[in-house]
């Protein structure tokens, strides 16, 4: 579960089997957000799947969603690499550098695209209407490097914590509330303590 001590701490570690399921998870959540950014639609079941999964993995009847399958090969891949770092080097290809951390993203990718491009073929034809699409080939990390120092630097409680990553994800706030099993004024105070603990870091 996501914990409002900033987690992506994790990613700087060593490798280990304490952490690399962890590691996993966090590599997942900020590909599969990159790619939701640009794409929206095709891939909100499964990233609002991604989000509910890591807030309620400790809870004993929750039922892991499709998009854990994706935490899954990250983890997988990364327990190749037990006693390494994140930064190491996996391989060199034309003269580049490509790190394990790189390599994890990149795998993860190409499994969100064949996902997002099997969603797309099975859309009926008369859904689709011209839009601009984007393409992300390849996850760039620096994408939400700020974003995430940003929020773990606010201090939130996992109330809070769980309530933003909602939003991020595109939910409005009935969503939310069907979502997380509160009501809406609940929503509202956890939005407002957010939004204060922004400003009294910014302002």
């Amino acid at each position: 579960m996501l914990k409002p001590s900033n987690p992506y701490n994790v990613l700087s570690e060593t490798i280990s089997t304490d952490n690399v399921q962890k590691m996993g998870e966090l590599i997942t959540l900020k590909t599969l957000r990159s790619y939701y950014a640009y794409t929206r639609q095709p891939l909100e079941r499964l990233y609002i799947g991604l989000v509910k999964d890591l807030n309620r993995c400790n809870e004993p009847t929750h039922v892991f969603s499709d998009a854990y399958d994706l935490v899954q090969e990250a983890t997988c891949f990364l327990c190749q690499f037990i006693g390494k770092s994140l930064n190491d080097v996996y391989a060199i290809h034309s003269d580049k550098i490509i790190t394990i951390k790189k390599a994890a993203y990149t795998l993860v990718s190409r499994h969100i695209d064949r996902i997002r491009r099997t969603i797309n073929r099975s859309r009926d034809i008369n859904d689709y209407t011209e839009e601009l699409s984007v393409e992300i080939d390849t996850y760039q990390e620096k994408d939400y490097a700020n974003v995430d120092n940003t929020i773990a630097r606010m201090g939130l409680s996992p109330c809070e914590h769980e309530v933003l990553d909602c939003y991020m994800a595109g939910m409005r706030s009935t969503e939310i509330t069907e979502f997380l099993g509160v009501n809406r004024v609940t929503v509202w105070h956890r939005r407002q303590r957010v939004q204060v603990k922004y400003k009294a870091l910014f302002f």
